[in-house]
């Protein structure tokens, strides 16, 4: 069984992978939204990276 991960590493991971995904993308911008994403249930269910890699998804829809 998989150990849950405390929110700092969820948060640390999720933007690690945002910065990955967009290189021009500031890590502390994007911090208070990341913070955000991991106070919701629907995304803290998700591993940080697929959190990411479904706002980066979400994105490119709209575009």
């Amino acid at each position: 069984m998989v150990e849950p991960l405390d929110d700092s590493t969820w948060v640390a991971r999720c933007i690690a992978r945002m910065v990955e995904l967009d290189p021009a993308l500031d890590p502390e911008l994007a911090r208070p939204v990341v913070e955000d994403m991991c106070s919701r249930l629907r995304w803290r269910s998700m591993g940080p990276e697929a959190a990411a890699q479904a706002v980066f998804d979400l994105d490119m829809r709209r575009s």
